[in-house]
């Protein structure tokens, strides 16, 4: 049985967040940072009150763990850091289905496909270079 390394603290939780870095699974969102180092993938897991009492969160953050443990040693990137962010879905999702949600994620964050340019603008950026959108009906 292989042991995860493993984030723990929340600064560390918040700079994974910040990379902007992620993937979203019906079970799961996986955040990602990059590392330089050779060092075993890192893993985070949080599952907020959202997803319900203590009992099924428990049973969400097992079950993403699990999978994980399995899936970061063959599939994750050297060095990089994951948090998994547990959904309502994980409490009954399909293990084999999760686990392939698992390495599909994790082969299109290391590939950089989050990073594409295309579709939605960040939060927060103004349409055009900042001027208000021109809607019909709103005459000037």
């Amino acid at each position: 049985m292989t042991k995860l390394e493993r984030v723990k603290k929340r600064p560390e939780y918040l700079a994974i967040a910040a990379t902007g870095r992620k993937w979203v699974t019906p079970a799961f969102i996986l955040q990602a940072s990059p590392g330089e180092s050779d060092a075993a993938p890192r893993a985070g897991f949080t599952v907020s009150k959202k997803v319900g009492k203590a009992v099924e969160r428990n049973r969400a953050r097992r079950r993403i763990k699990e999978a994980a443990r399995l899936m970061l040693a063959a599939h994750g990137s050297p060095g990089w850091a994951y948090v998994f962010i547990g959904r309502q879905a994980a409490i009954s999702y399909d293990f084999e289905k999760m686990q392939a949600d698992m390495r599909w994620a994790l082969a299109k964050l290391a590939a950089g496909a989050d990073l594409s340019s295309g579709g939605r603008p960040p939060r927060g950026a103004k349409p055009h270079g900042g001027e208000k959108p021109n809607r019909p009906g709103k005459g000037k």
